[in-house]
């Protein structure tokens, strides 16, 4: 497990989960997913708590402000 890798993936991690990364750093992230346990977790955790998220907000209009301030907060948890 490398620290540089897995602050590497903790920083596009929601990037990862929005499908808003090119296919070479999905590559990349897949790589490391593979050899750490660790940021496996975390992915699964981040994973789990944005598709309850989603699926919480597609059932009605949320302003897009709320939104937002919601994935601020998840990236300070992230990187504070």
């Amino acid at each position: 497990m490398s620290l540089g890798a897995c602050n590497s993936l903790l920083d596009n991690l929601y990037q990862l989960l929005d499908g808003e990364l090119s296919p070479d750093q999905v590559d990349h992230f897949q790589s490391h997913l593979e050899e750490c346990s660790e940021c496996l977790e975390r992915l699964g955790v981040e994973l789990h708590f944005t598709l309850l998220v989603r699926g919480r907000c597609s059932q009605e209009k949320v302003p897009p402000q709320v939104i937002e301030r919601i994935r601020y907060a998840l990236q300070s948890e992230v990187n504070p």
